[in-house]
């Protein structure tokens, strides 16, 4: 069924699918709002990026880049002109910023969220590496009511599905697990024609740059002192003037590339794909962007996460572990062990078809919206706990938003 009007995204940031799973989510939900509704138009406080800038992506035909200022209430007659049928919040803090605004103009528009990831879980993770973590943080109550306000809301991780069920009592009337979708795997290259290991990741992302230093400060010398001449790649985008500095491809054995357009020249040639982050939250998409590409990954407990529905009984595809010296064993023995390779490569290929393939997880997509907006137009949505929620926030963001909009605006005088 089509939507009446169009879709309306509001995001943190414009799509950047070269450069994180954040981007490469909201590329899946525009390709899917594309087919509900001929129209849509992401808004976000960033800059538009034109084609001479890194991490471009040009827009299927139907797309609409519009940047807008935070505080501004003159963007409810925008909205109203342009009558969305379907809001999309992307990350909680959309929603509370534009909320308001959407609940002014278009009160009757089905409001969507997706969390990309459970931000209180990766903050507290975080944190957790400094001291002791607070189990009910404000962030987790933040974006717990904004899980609540919406009509529905999707995760990325089954891990977080089930936290929010378990922990909250949000359980899968109001929050769904929708995968990540890749086309078929490619496997190019034998165990003999791969070398080395590689990490890719967005290093604005506070989990890899933590991560990055942790493996090149306490396992990299351990490993390269097991294997010499082996490399390690570092691919990503945004590298600080810091990680650039740890190329010595010679001395170290550490290569930074830097940003890539194509995923398929970070998984070249290479035979063990790292993820060793200490905290996070949501899907790691560089572990699928490798089993995507048949490269088994050696990865932590966090960095493995939400991968595998709770049914799922085959192992990971490479080796989960804790410690720096499991670290190192691990990344030795999956660069060494032909058998665990292969192994690792077919359970790699069995998840990707299983789980995260286009074909299923767009049907799954698809028939979800579409019951979702069924729900919509019959009147059960929104629920009664969000629109309570919804009134009592209306009334204090609404005003915080216009006070600081004066204020900016100088109109605001200083008592």
């Amino acid at each position: 069924m089509k939507a009446k009007g169009p879709a309306l995204i509001f995001s943190t940031v414009f799509p950047e699918p070269s450069s994180s799973a954040a981007g490469v989510r909201q590329m899946q939900w525009i390709r899917m709002l594309l087919e509900f509704t001929d129209r849509v138009v992401l808004a976000s406080p960033s800059l538009i990026k034109s084609e001479r800038d890194w991490g471009f992506q040009p827009m299927p035909p139907g797309v609409e880049l519009v940047s807008l200022a935070l505080n501004d209430w003159t963007r409810v007659d925008w909205i109203r002109e342009l009558a969305p049928s379907i809001v999309l919040f992307d990350r909680f803090i959309t929603e509370e910023q534009f909320g308001p605004l959407v609940r002014d103009a278009v009160p009757g528009a089905l409001r969507l969220l997706e969390t990309v990831d459970l931000h209180f879980l990766r903050k507290s993770r975080g944190e957790g590496l400094k001291g002791p973590v607070q189990d009910r943080s404000e962030t987790a109550i933040r974006e717990t009511a904004s899980i609540l306000r919406s009509d529905h809301s999707f995760v990325v991780s089954s891990y977080e599905a089930q936290l929010l069920n378990r922990e909250f009592g949000i359980g899968p009337e109001v929050v769904d697990w929708i995968p990540f979708a890749y086309p078929e795997t490619r496997e190019e290259g034998s165990f003999e024609s791969r070398s080395g290991f590689q990490f890719i990741g967005n290093f604005r992302h506070a989990p890899n740059l933590d991560g990055v230093r942790w493996f090149r400060n306490e396992i990299w010398p351990r490993v390269r002192k097991r294997l010499p001449g082996v490399e390690w790649k570092i691919h990503g985008a945004y590298p600080s003037s810091e990680i650039m500095q740890w190329h010595r491809p010679k001395e170290d054995g550490i290569r930074v590339v830097g940003g890539v357009k194509h995923l398929s020249d970070a998984f070249s040639g290479v035979r063990v794909n790292l993820a060793p982050l200490r905290f996070g939250a949501g899907v790691k998409g560089k572990l699928l962007d490798g089993f995507h590409h048949g490269v088994p990954a050696v990865s932590t407990p966090v960095g493995a996460e939400g991968l595998m529905p709770a049914e799922w009984v085959d192992p990971f595809p490479g080796l989960v572990v804790e410690t720096v010296q499991d670290w190192v064993d691990a990344c030795v023995r999956l660069h060494e062990d032909r058998d665990l390779w292969m192994e690792s490569r077919v359970r790699a290929r069995s998840l990707m078809r299983e789980v995260y393939s286009s074909d299923q997880v767009d049907g799954q997509f698809r028939k979800r919206l579409a019951e979702i907006l069924a729900r919509h137009d019959r009147g059960e949505t929104p629920r009664w706990i969000s629109r309570i929620l919804r009134d009592e926030f209306q009334t204090g963001r609404k005003y915080f938003s216009k006070w600081i909009e004066a204020k900016s605006s100088g109109s605001v005088q200083k008592g």
